[in-house]
């Protein structure tokens, strides 16, 4: 869907016969220079069973800064639907995004939740 998708990699399960569940917990920027939301405090949840492939840590934070004012994903809902859809097709298997957001000028947080089967010819 957009740029950020390159800047996601990943590394090779070294023991991909064991059942292996990993959950990565990332604590949100600033997406959005008019709103400043999310607030400080959210969170992206990651949750996959491990196949073939990880999802590389460091290039998953560069990952989530390259939203950082994104002229296309600009709301949660799609941010959310954006990563895990990027983050099945990297990973080659279905992802569980889930976004606990902060929220500033309102009076209420949002949770989020995406499911994303990787899409063919994708992963990897």
């Amino acid at each position: 869907m957009s740029a950020p998708t390159a800047l996601l990699k990943t590394i090779a399960n070294a023991r991909p016969g064991l059942q292996t569940v990993v959950e990565h917990v990332l604590h949100l920027p600033e997406l959005c220079p008019a709103s400043r939301n999310p607030a400080p405090g959210s969170t992206l949840t990651l949750r996959y069973a491990a196949g073939e492939r990880l999802l590389e840590l460091f290039s998953l934070d560069t990952y989530i800064d390259a939203f950082v004012g994104h002229p296309v994903v600009r709301d949660m809902e799609l941010f959310v639907q954006t990563v895990a859809q990027d983050a099945a097709n990297a990973a080659g298997v279905e992802v569980t995004a889930t976004a606990d957001v902060r929220l500033n000028r309102v009076r209420q947080g949002q949770r989020v939740t995406v499911v994303a089967e990787p899409e063919t010819g994708e992963a990897g």
